[in-house]
């Protein structure tokens, strides 16, 4: 039983609702508006949904832009169109001959190239950084990660304009290629917010104050690391306070300590969820924990593990580092802590969960204004607007 007892009764895919290659086809033949057409190595669910598929969501009412995306598997069947289309950015592409060959053929005619990047991953000069965030150096990951950046920076070096998430990552991808770099951050999509009026509307009618759970919902080894820089203060609540559990979700080697703990039950552990099932679990614990290693990695990885916490009014302790210090406002929208501030922070939440209704409704707001998908046609045209200008 977790205090917020909401439970997702759908059943979610994990697969993104995009349309079959010759109904795309169609609609870029037809479109009698401005084209932006991404591409993709794979329709993921993860970058691709936060800066394509949001993305086309938020622009399906334009009356400037038809927004559409294809894989890179996709462009022989393109050419004859390339007329039609008036930006192409790619989305985290890797080099391939295929690729390069149709960035050269758009670009002699004089059609814009950018690239779209949301991880300071792009080159391999940055991944000794990645490597040591993540703690895994073996051969094969160093292989993969290394030869991931160089197919990137390939195709990077050759686009004409770049957009990414946050200004930090703006800052490396100014000095690294001396071109404009555009940053639009992620944001939520139509169904996390529509998931999310439906949770708040009953939320504190489920109210149960007989445990108080703190989510971590980086749920993966990659994060380990990051999940460690806070374990001496959860041990430290988890011992002092009965009532107390860590609850998260993924799959994620503990640390021996969390690991005992999960053993007498203080720690719970849900595997990995879709996307929509998750802004549910997010919405039954009482704090949402965000740790991150300080480094550059960490200081150009975007805000939305705040966002999809505040859209179901759950409050945030996040790591000050560069991103979280932009959008949080200590004590208005949530809490941003310091190394040795994460004890007194969250005890203090603890004791005083009743009165923190504020600043939980204020993060909401704040999220709504900001990240809604409904709010960011206009940003997205004027976006695309310098993305034309040659």
């Amino acid at each position: 039983i977790l205090m917020y007892k909401i439970n997702c009764d759908e059943k979610y895919s994990n697969y993104l609702d995009i349309d079959d290659f010759q109904i795309r086809l169609d609609n870029l033949i037809k479109s009698n508006l401005k084209n932006v057409v991404y591409f993709k190595d794979v329709f993921d669910n993860s970058t691709f949904r936060y800066r394509t598929y949001n993305v086309m969501q938020a622009m399906k009412n334009s009356k400037k832009y038809h927004v559409n995306c294809f894989l890179i598997e996709e462009i022989s069947a393109l050419y004859p169109y390339v007329d039609k289309i008036d930006v192409v950015i790619l989305q985290r592409c890797k080099w391939s001959f295929e690729l390069e060959s149709f960035v050269n053929y758009l670009k002699n005619n004089n059609i814009m190239v950018c690239y779209d990047m949301d991880d300071l991953i792009y080159h391999p000069k940055y991944i000794p950084e990645y490597l040591e965030n993540i703690g895994n150096y073996d051969e094969i990951s160093t292989d993969v990660h290394f030869a991931l950046a160089a197919r990137y920076y390939n195709v990077a070096s050759i686009c004409d304009k770049y957009i990414v998430t946050t200004s930090d990552l703006k800052k490396h991808m100014e000095d690294d290629f001396n071109k404009k770099v555009y940053v639009y951050p992620n944001f939520l999509n139509e169904e996390q917010e529509e998931i999310s009026k439906k949770i708040i509307s009953k939320k504190n009618s489920l109210r149960d104050d007989s445990k108080f759970y703190i989510g971590y919902f980086s749920g993966s080894n990659s994060h380990v690391r990051d999940l460690e820089t806070i374990e001496s203060t959860l041990l430290q609540l988890v011992s002092k306070y009965d009532n107390i559990y860590l609850y998260i979700v993924g799959y994620m080697k503990l640390p021996d300590n969390l690991k005992k703990l999960k053993d007498k039950g203080r720690v719970i552990v849900h595997p990995f969820v879709s996307y929509q099932e998750l802004e549910y679990l997010i919405a039954r614990v009482d704090i949402n924990v965000i740790p991150l290693q300080k480094n550059l990695f960490n200081d150009c990885k975007s805000e939305l593990k705040f966002f999809e916490a505040s859209i179901v009014n759950t409050i945030t302790v996040a790591c000050n580092n560069n991103v979280y210090s932009k959008v949080i406002k200590h004590g208005k929208n949530g809490y941003l802590a310091n190394e040795y501030e994460w004890y007194n922070i969250l005890e203090n939440i603890y004791l005083n969960y009743d009165k923190i209704d504020n600043i939980v409704k204020q993060a909401r707001l704040d999220c709504i204004a900001k990240y809604s998908c409904f709010n960011q046609q206009k940003k997205i045209e004027e976006l695309y607007d310098k993305l034309i200008e040659m």
